[in-house]
């Protein structure tokens, strides 16, 4: 599989999602994500940015985060980010098949930096046309057992 591949993925998405976990209170946001093909680097770049969309705090920041998806120099497919909380992760494409209806991809870690509560993640992409649903599934050092944290859906912007 090549980058230009994943070429799907570019463009504006908006959409809503739920944050829960075993420790703490489930919040609900609202999230815009862009992506971008760049066929001289051949990778997609991404930023994320997800806001509050409970009454208390309406508007207001809950995470942001940027990234890259690359080859990597084995052939392997990467997704590299930073966080706001000065988390960074690389992950690895496990599974893509680019020949289904719903097309999935489901990325896993690698290695976490400047975090040391993680243990493993896991992001589950369905894409289908204008959509891509999603579930983040993580372990930490508090919570071993691997929990789903987020999940929402997405929309392609009209252009």
């Amino acid at each position: 599989m090549e980058i230009k591949d994943l070429n799907f993925l570019a463009g504006k998405w908006h959409g809503f999602g739920l944050a829960v976990y075993p420790d703490i209170i489930p919040v609900s946001y609202s999230e815009m994500l862009t992506c971008e093909y760049d066929m001289h680097k051949d990778l997609l770049s991404y930023s994320q940015f997800t806001k509050y969309t409970d009454p208390e705090r309406n508007g207001r920041t809950l995470h942001m985060e940027s990234g890259f998806i690359r080859k990597s120099e084995s052939g392997v497919i990467e997704l590299s980010n930073a966080q706001n909380n000065g988390r960074v992760e690389v992950m690895i494409l496990d599974e893509c098949d680019l020949f289904a209806e719903e097309i999935p991809l489901i990325f896993r870690s690698k290695l976490f930096g400047n975090d040391p509560r993680m243990i493993i993640t896991e992001r589950l992409y369905n894409y289908t046309g204008s959509k891509i649903s999603y579930e983040m599934k993580m372990a930490t050092m508090k919570n071993p057992e691997l929990s789903t944290h987020l999940t929402g859906e997405l929309i392609r912007e009209k252009q």
